[in-house]
C-alpha cells in the first residue's frame, strides 16, 4: 500500500505539470481566466462523475469490493495519462481536461467507497477507527515522499533546455510508475483476505469443497480470486450467471420444467445451452405477462429435440458447453443461496453421459446437481462457520438480485394433482 501510495503521488505531480504547460501554450486567454475554467471542470463535472458513480453503483461495491478497487486504479492512471497527452493538444485542453477531471473523481470515489470493506477485515477487534486513523498516517507519509520524489524530478528535468524534451519525459516516466501502482495495488488486495461471501468467493469455495471435501482457507480463496479479468468466465465450460427468472427461463417450456416439481423453490438453477442463450433476450421482452398466462399456455410450448440427426453424433463427443443461470425467489436465505453455488459445483464435476441425448442429459445432470447438492449443504455450511466464514449474508449486486414471487393461482396450477402431473395437464387431458 505504501509503494502504491508513493508512486500514485509522483503520477499526480506529473499530470498537474503537463495541464499547467498545455494552459501555456494553448490558452488564448489570460492565464487566470484559463484556470478558473479548468477549476469549473474539476469541481463542476468531477462532481457529477462522483454522483454517477455513488447512484448507479451503490450495491455492486459490497458485491465486488477487490475488483471495484483494482479498477479504480486503473480508471485513475489512464484520467492521469489523459492530463499528461494535454501540452501535446493544446487546442483540445477543454475536452481532454474534462475527461481526465471526471475519470479521476471516478477513480478516487470508488477507491473511497471500497477502503471500508477492505480495512475492516483487518479489525480483529472493535478497532476499525484505529486501523482507519493508521492507515491515513501511512498514506500522508506515501504521499509526500512520492511528491518529495516528483518535485526533485521536476527541478532537474527544468534544466533541460529543449522543450519538448521537458515534456516527453514526464510521459516516460509514467510507465515504470503506472506499473509500480497497478502491481503494488494488486499486491494488496490479494494479501487482503475478506471473510464474506459474494458470487465468485462462493463458486471457489463450493468448487474446492466438491473437489476436496473441505473448505478452502481465507488464502486458498484470495489466491484464487481475479481482479479485473469478470470471474471465471474463462476458467470453466460451465459459467455461472445470477440474473432474473425471465433470464432463467428463456422460454415457456424451461419455465414448466423448473417451477411445477416444486412452485415454492427458493430458487431455479437452469443449464442453458449456447443456443438458447439467444433466445432469452426476447422473451425476456415479454416477461410482463403475467406467470399465469405462461403456465396455460404450456402444453403448446414443449418442442421436438433442437439436435437433427447428421450434427448428433459429432455434439455427442463434446462437453456440452453453455452456462448456468440462477434466479432466486423474495423468500431465498443466504443458505438456500448456498445451496446453488454448491449444485453448480456438484453439475460441473458431472461425468459427460454419452449414452444420452441432450435434452436426457441436461435433465439428469440437473436432478443429479441437485441431490448431491441437498445431500451436501449442511456439512458444507457448518464447515464455513467453523472456518470463520461470514455465512449471513451472501453478497450479490442488484442485477443479481432480482428476486422473483410466484403468486397463489400459479402456484395451484402447477401443483401436481398426485400420480398425474399437473393441473394444466389434467385438464388438458
Amino acid at each position: 500500500r505504501f509503494g502504491q501510495r508513493a508512486a500514485s503521488s509522483c503520477i499526480t505531480v506529473f499530470a498537474t505539470q503537463q495541464m499547467l504547460q498545455a494552459i501555456g501554450l494553448g490558452a488564448t486567454r489570460r492565464l487566470p481566466a484559463a484556470a478558473a475554467v479548468n477549476w469549473v471542470l474539476k469541481d463542476g463535472l468531477g462532481r457529477l462523475g462522483k454522483l454517477s458513480v455513488a447512484t448507479n453503483f451503490g450495491r455492486e461495491f459490497d458485491s465486488d469490493v477487490k475488483r471495484f478497487r483494482f479498477t479504480s486504479s486503473v480508471v485513475y492512471d489512464c484520467a492521469s495519462l489523459v492530463e499528461m497527452l494535454t501540452p501535446f493538444f493544446p487546442k483540445r485542453f477543454l475536452l481532454l481536461a474534462t475527461v481526465a477531471n471526471i475519470g479521476k473523481s471516478v477513480g478516487i470515489t470508488t477507491a473511497n467507497v471500497v477502503r471500508a470493506p477492505i480495512q475492516r477485515s483487518f479489525a480483529l477487534e472493535e478497532n476499525l477507527a484505529e486501523i482507519t486513523a493508521k492507515t491515513s498516517a501511512q498514506q500522508v507519509l506515501a504521499d509526500n515522499l512520492g511528491l518529495a520524489a516528483a518535485v526533485v524530478a521536476t527541478s532537474l528535468t527544468g534544466k533541460i533546455a529543449s522543450a519538448n524534451a521537458r515534456l516527453i519525459l514526464p510521459l516516460v516516466a509514467f510507465v515504470p510508475l503506472a506499473a509500480a501502482d497497478l502491481y503494488c495495488i494488486y499486491r494488496e488486495l490479494k494479501a487482503t483476505q475478506l471473510k464474506t461471501i459474494n458470487r465468485e468467493r462462493g463458486e471457489i469455495v463450493a468448487e474446492l469443497f466438491v473437489k476436496n471435501g473441505r473448505v478452502p482457507s481465507f488464502k486458498t480463496v484470495a489466491d484464487a480470486e481475479r481482479l479485473f479479468i469478470p470471474a471465471r468466465l474463462d476458467e470453466s465450460t460451465l459459467p455461472l450467471r445470477v440474473t432474473g427468472l425471465a433470464e432463467a427461463c428463456p422460454t415457456a417450456h424451461t419455465l414448466a420444467d423448473a417451477l411445477r416439481d416444486d412452485p415454492t423453490t427458493p430458487y431455479v438453477l437452469a443449464y442453458l445451452f449456447p443456443s438458447e442463450t439467444k433466445r432469452k433476450k426476447a422473451f425476456a421482452a415479454r416477461a410482463g405477462v403475467a406467470l399465469a398466462d405462461v403456465v396455460a399456455k404450456t402444453s403448446a410450448a414443449f418442442s421436438s429435440k433442437t439436435d437433427d440427426e447428421r450434427n448428433r453424433k459429432k455434439k455427442q463427443k463434446e462437453r456440452m458447453k453453455g452456462h448456468a443461470t440462477l434466479a432466486l425467489a423474495t423468500h431465498a436465505t443466504s443458505r438456500d443461496v448456498m445451496q446453488a453455488v454448491l449444485q453448480v459445483a456438484h453439475l460441473r464435476a458431472l461425468p459427460f453421459r454419452k449414452d444420452l441425448d441432450k435434452e436426457s442429459a441436461r435433465e439428469w445432470a440437473l436432478g443429479e446437481s441437485r441431490a448431491r447438492a441437498e445431500r451436501d449443504v449442511d456439512a458444507f455450511t457448518a464447515q464455513l462457520f467453523q472456518n470463520g466464514w461470514l455465512t449471513g449474508k451472501v453478497l450479490l449486486s442488484s442485477a443479481e438480485r432480482a428476486p422473483y414471487r410466484v403468486a397463489g393461482e400459479v402456484v395451484r396450477e402447477l401443483a401436481p394433482t398426485p400420480g398425474t402431473g399437473t393441473k394444466a395437464e389434467n385438464e388438458e387431458e
